[in-house]
């Protein structure tokens, strides 16, 4: 039974992820949220016996870390993930440019959008074996190419957050390769969420069905920087 943990999993692409994981009963799936106290109502209505929810800030250092301890003591230390999916992000100042972006803005982003990736991968080490797959979700607006293309950029910090990401997923895919685990960035596109919005032209069953067929596939190297559909972004 394959093992996948999903990050920032109680709504938009984290959600339609663990719903469609949850159609297949060969599936474990360890969806995490910012808080447990929150309403999960539709994470919930999932609810199997191969689904866990769990409690994990990746804005958080040391929900992380308490997280992975969780992990460890439910599944065991030696368990192997199969695939860790860094889902979760946040994109909170879309109005700001490089004119008018703030320290604070940065720094949240960072922790959130690439140090969460990071620490996540760093505190399941034991976890990440030959054959784990690692997703980092990217996005268009972290590749540098496609921005310069740009008459105007959008969503500075968050593009500089996603472009860091992009590099993190490179060096991840460097270190960690004489032990066989996989490292991808991947570009859900524009999808219809909250965060994508009402005018967004791709609907996340589509996204996602494709996504999970890209991290199945072992046709895909680790390092690379996809499309949802298995075409290569440029950086």
């Amino acid at each position: 039974m394959p093992i996948w943990i999903i990050t920032g999993a109680n709504r938009g692409l984290g959600l339609e992820f663990v719903t469609q994981l949850s159609t297949d009963s060969s599936n474990t799936i360890v969806a995490t949220v910012r808080s447990l106290s929150n309403d999960h109502s539709a994470l919930k209505s999932l609810q199997t016996s191969a689904l866990h929810i769990l409690e994990c800030d990746t804005g958080s250092q040391g929900s992380i870390n308490q997280f992975a301890g969780t992990f460890s003591k439910t599944f065991g230390t030696e368990t192997k993930i199969d695939f860790l999916l860094n889902n979760a992000g946040i994109n909170s100042t879309p109005e700001q440019t490089s004119e008018t972006m703030t320290p604070d803005s940065l720094t949240s982003h960072i922790a959130v959008n690439v140090m969460g990736p990071a620490t996540m991968v760093q505190v399941l080490t034991p976890h990440l074996q030959k054959g784990s797959v690692v997703m980092n979700m990217s996005s268009g607006l972290g590749s540098l190419s496609y921005n310069a293309s740009k008459e105007v950029a959008e969503a500075t910090v968050y593009s500089i957050s996603k472009a860091a990401l992009n590099m993190l997923t490179v060096h991840q895919a460097g270190q960690w390769e004489a032990r066989g685990v996989k490292f991808l960035a991947i570009d859900p596109g524009w999808v219809k969420t909250d965060m994508g919005g009402p005018k967004a032209m791709l609907e996340k069953e589509e996204s996602i069905a494709g996504m999970l067929k890209l991290l199945k596939s072992k046709d895909t190297k680790s390092g690379e920087y996809l499309e949802y559909n298995g075409s290569k972004r440029e950086w």
